[in-house]
């Protein structure tokens, strides 16, 4: 890597320091990465953390899937009333990997975030006389992590490299596919690393888990980091990569600190040894978990999809190869490593964020092709009381019950009816749950994360919202659909339509 700092965590220290950015921040940020001060500035307006003014005191409803089908709109309702008599400003804020354990708030004060869950009305309301919410959370509960799983233990002891061949060879006869939700085998990826001659290769951990109904790799890199450190690494040697950088979603402190106190660990006790490592905070944007966005967040650029090909493994970060791969996946690689290919196969383990309306939301490992029903009575849901699951998140489809109840939970057989897995999601409703309200959060999602690189997704995603807020049908929205999927450049624009194309088909037994 190019010996000047990078410009993001130049930002982010000038920011923790008075809470917003003066343009002499900006500009010294800019003179130490060596970037033109076009480049820093154009960073610091799209990253939303970037405030350029002191900061009002906000208080922030977590806006995710499981909300939306309960109480959003009565929650929403008290923090716009609380607020002002608080002297803070009410807003909302995306999917916070809270599912499990909402409805979430965050009170938000200079730079610093504090989150509380689960919250009530009454707490709202609370909120006006400056009575805090009870539960204050850090992290995501260690125990929500259920039902065992091997991607739950710590390393111990940390996996040793077997050679660039016998891992490789592994990988490829465990069957390990990318689980971030693209599933691309990763023996290949590795591969296509390897045989790139260059002076220089890199490795970055994708730790942007910004999928609504998705928290599987929050509680991994909060409760086991090590594990997946282990796995850069071997995967590092592997390919010959000299440096590996660990991308954490920029809204979650605690996986940030202790993702970087494992690093800190690792690098005493020699395990890295040859190999350059660190932790980086993200941009904080959707957007930043497309392998490409973010190696231009990592540049110190807006997070925008890059053009393919060429492709990370060929021209990756700063121009090198690079392998890019998932938080899950790469601790998925270090099991095999430790444990081989035989063993993986024998369990097929996949973890699942399961929330909503069961009894025991949480992170479960189980073998893939599980059936969806087993996977819901493992979470204390019972599917002939439920009417949908939304799976794969907001880029995902909803699936009617009972009919979907024994879709068994793996990469390809779900496909065969236009749905996925995605990185194993599961977010069950209940009889009587506002699936369009649902819907019309998603749609608001897409819209407001859109990175605005391309036309067909910055223009579609707000028509989109505005149709499903009408609740709109018919061979128009249909023609919006297809635009999105045809002409976006990247899945944020070409997911946007799913859920809703599946609600009004599914529910509605008619084509939109």
């Amino acid at each position: 890597m190019d010996s000047a700092p990078l410009l993001l965590p130049l930002l982010d220290a000038a920011l923790a320091a008075r809470g917003h950015l003066e343009p002499a921040d900006v500009e010294a940020a800019a003179r130490e990465a060596r970037v033109p001060l076009a480049q820093a500035w154009e960073a610091v307006r799209f990253y939303p953390r970037y405030r350029t003014e002191p900061p009002e005191k906000r208080f922030l409803l977590v806006d995710d899937p499981v909300v939306r089908g309960r109480d959003f709109a009565r929650l929403w309702a008290e923090l716009e009333d609380a607020a002002p008599r608080a002297e803070a400003r009410a807003g909302t804020v995306y999917s916070q990997g809270l599912e499990a354990v909402g409805p979430a708030l965050v009170i938000e004060e200079r730079a610093r975030w504090r989150v509380f869950a689960p919250v009530q009305v009454a707490d709202l309301r609370a909120l006006a006389v400056g009575k805090l919410p009870p539960h204050e959370l850090e992290a995501l509960p260690a125990e929500l992590a259920r039902a065992g799983g091997v991607l739950f233990e710590p390393p111990d002891p940390l996996p040793e490299f077997p050679g660039a061949d016998a891992l490789i060879g592994a990988v490829r006869e465990a069957g390990l596919r990318g689980l971030g939700g693209a599933l691309f085998p990763t023996a290949r990826k590795l591969e296509a690393v390897r045989a790139e001659a260059a002076d220089a290769k890199y490795v970055v951990v994708n730790g942007d888990e910004s999928e609504p109904g998705n928290f599987k790799d929050r509680w991994l890199m909060e409760h086991n980091p090590r594990l997946v450190w282990a796995g850069a690494a071997l995967a590092a040697r592997a390919v010959g990569a000299g440096e590996i950088v660990f991308y954490v979603r920029g809204e979650y402190a605690a996986a940030h600190a202790r993702v970087e106190a494992a690093r800190a660990e690792l690098e005493a006790s020699g395990y890295f040894e040859g190999l350059k490592t660190q932790t980086f905070r993200g941009g904080g944007l959707y957007i930043c978990g497309e392998e490409s966005a973010l190696l231009e967040s990592i540049e110190g650029r807006r997070a925008e999809p890059r053009l393919k090909p060429p492709y990370p493994a060929q021209a990756g970060l700063f121009g090198r190869p690079t392998l890019v791969n998932n938080v899950e996946t790469l601790a998925h690689l270090a099991w095999i490593a430790a444990h081989g290919a035989e063993a993986y196969r024998a369990r097929r383990p996949k973890l699942f964020s399961i929330s909503g309306d069961v009894a025991r939301p949480g992170v479960y490992e189980l073998p893939l092709g599980t059936p969806l029903a087993g996977a819901l009575e493992a979470a204390g849901g019972a599917p002939e009381d439920l009417q949908a699951v939304l799976m794969g998140g907001a880029a995902g489809t909803f699936l009617r019950l009972p009919d979907a109840a024994e879709l068994p939970l793996d990469f390809e057989a779900p496909r065969l009816s236009g749905d996925a897995v995605g990185p194993g999601a599961l977010v069950a409703f209940g009889g009587g749950r506002d699936l369009w309200a649902v819907a019309e959060g998603i749609a608001a999602f897409f819209a407001h994360e859109s990175c605005g690189k391309c036309f067909p997704c910055s223009l579609g995603t707000p028509h989109l919202h505005a149709a499903v807020a009408r609740r709109e049908r018919g061979p128009q929205l249909e023609e919006l659909f297809l635009a999105l999927e045809q002409g976006s450049l990247c899945g944020l624009g070409q997911a946007a339509p799913w859920a809703v194309r599946s609600l009004i088909r599914r529910f509605e037994g008619v084509r939109s």
